[in-house]
């Protein structure tokens, strides 16, 4: 079997995918393994470690150069491409898989030919490949700014069904090393040098047997020498780099590809995430992460425009004194705090609509229930689910005031023009939705979406706000379904505590199972 994967993206990014490739090398462990992918990041290939049989590069840069400087043919760059593809073709690929989702990626993908295409693709002048929800939910939410409650590498492995490990935390260090990474690709993204220099004199002070240094490439230690002295400073390539993070006890950084690599080795990090950082979707993957975000309106910010702020605010609310802490307790081997409980139960809602393979297939309630509890304590679930169930009956309502002020679809196709007023009550119950601030899981996003798109005709309005509803429907019947199942928890919970018995996630019916006479032993 040929697999190729596309992975346009930047170094970060690529390294960042690193479990997915070790995941599906796993699941199809006797396969050829070609990576395609931006030839400026070439040095990638010494940190993949055997995940990749062969490098193929696309030339990005030569090929915008070509499109733009007269001393080019104007044809040049595109029969560069034409033969890129022509050298692919040749490799009858059996799959063919694109993490990258951008139209780029799409184009090439559908000159591509591959027995089997997975993810976004072009096909006669339309994007096709969008085959589950998983790769529907993670299109929606990194296309733009969109909030996903799923991590990028952990939203690609359910999308593609490659099996993806958290890296395991390695075992405690004795050298004492405390790694800084304090520049970014983004300056928006930089924490900013004064404060990592007063990070670095407040561990070591605090901290007297640690060591303290800071990581950076050739290009950037002019920078660093305005602020730190070379005595500091660790400047290396990608290999020495990962040399060094094997060795430290700790990693403090931005948002950076380094950070990507110590979540791969197991070195515990502590994440500044500001400028256009989203934690939520490209932080660390690594379950011996602290990510500390600024607390400000205009965080995380789009990458493709400056800080809109007269300061830097998202860096400024991040203290010296906010992070020296997260350091102080990754180091002292302090348990990592738990995500936002109301976060936690919401990705455990979107995992079961997610996971339907069809709209009729029952979700998966005891092994949501089961993984839950892994995380969260049942106390801690039973302080928060009243109100939690309380904010579905919110939902509810937005719900069902959506679904009434709905025009039939009857009324809209009838009609030759369209005016905002047709829909005035479903723009109102949108406004009273984003005003509120309280769909942060995103149930309704479609629905707003819906009422922002182009339409040629009125009648399309309708189908795809009623589509919209629909999914909305289903989301909240499973989040209904979802807190009885808690609540039933709840109550065996205190029942239990009471000494009166004990009855199963599978209700009274597996309970009864377990009350009939066991004849094998039915002597008196």
């Amino acid at each position: 079997m040929k697999i190729l994967v596309l992975s346009l993206l930047r170094l970060g990014d690529i390294i960042q995918q690193a479990p997915l490739l070790k995941g599906l090398r796993e699941k199809h462990p006797e396969a050829e393994i070609h990576l395609l992918l931006n030839r400026q990041f070439a040095s990638v290939e010494k940190v993949l470690e055997g995940a990749v049989d062969r490098y193929i590069y696309f030339d990005r840069e030569a090929l915008q150069k070509g499109l733009g400087e007269s001393s080019y043919n104007i044809l040049w760059s595109y029969t560069q491409v034409e033969k890129l593809v022509g050298e692919l073709n040749q490799e009858s690929y059996d799959v063919a898989i694109n993490l990258t989702h951008n139209k780029l990626s799409a184009y090439l993908m559908g000159v591509i030919q591959a027995s089997q295409k997975r993810g976004l693709y072009q096909e006669e002048g339309r994007f096709k490949g969008l085959s589950n929800r998983w790769l529907r939910y993670f299109n929606d939410r990194f296309s733009g700014s969109q909030k996903s409650l799923f991590h990028y590498v952990e939203l690609l492995g359910k999308a593609f069904d490659i099996p993806v490990q958290t890296p395991l935390a390695a075992s405690r260090k004795k050298n004492k090393l405390v790694l800084l990474q304090c520049l970014t690709s983004d300056s928006k993204k930089n924490w900013g040098l004064e404060r990592y220099f007063d990070l670095k004199r407040t561990i070591e002070v605090s901290l007297v047997d640690y060591e303290v240094c800071v990581l950076g490439a050739s290009f950037e230690r002019e920078t660093l020498l305005k602020v730190f002295s070379e005595k500091d400073l660790l400047i290396c390539d990608l290999p020495e780099a990962r040399k060094h993070l094997q060795n430290a006890d700790l990693l403090v950084t931005g948002d950076t590809s380094i950070k990507h690599m110590a979540a791969q080795v197991g070195t515990p990090i502590v994440e500044i995430a500001v400028g256009s950082s989203d934690p939520l979707k490209t932080g660390a993957y690594s379950s011996q992460a602290v990510i500390i975000q600024g607390e400000v309106a205009c965080a995380p910010c789009s990458h493709s425009q400056a800080c809109s702020q007269n300061s830097h605010l998202c860096a400024e609310d991040v203290t010296v004194e906010k992070v020296f802490a997260a350091v102080w307790d990754q180091l002292s081997g302090e348990k990592i705090l738990e995500r936002n409980l109301f976060q936690t139960l919401e990705r455990a809602v979107w995992s079961l609509y997610l996971d339907k393979a069809r709209s009729d297939v029952e979700p998966f309630y005891r092994e949501a229930i089961a993984e839950l509890l892994s995380k969260v304590s049942l106390t801690a679930l039973n302080a928060v689910l009243p109100s939690w169930e309380q904010q579905s009956l919110g939902y509810r309502s937005w719900l069902e005031n959506a679904k009434k002020v709905l025009p039939a679809r009857e009324v809209l196709a009838a009609k030759r023009s369209f005016q905002s007023s047709d829909v005035s009550e479903l723009i109102l119950c949108a406004q009273d939705i984003l005003k509120s601030k309280k769909d942060e899981a995103g149930y309704f996003q479609t629905f707003v979406e819906a009422l922002l798109s182009r339409f040629s005709q009125p009648v399309q309005i309708y189908d795809r706000v009623h589509a919209a509803l629909m999914e909305i429907e289903e989301l909240l019947t499973i989040r209904e379904a979802f807190i009885r199942h808690l609540q039933s928890l709840s109550t065996e919970g205190a029942y239990y505590a009471k000494g009166i018995g004990q009855l199963s996630i599978g209700g009274f019916e597996e309970a009864g199972k377990g009350l009939q006479r066991d004849l094998e032993n039915a002597e008196l």
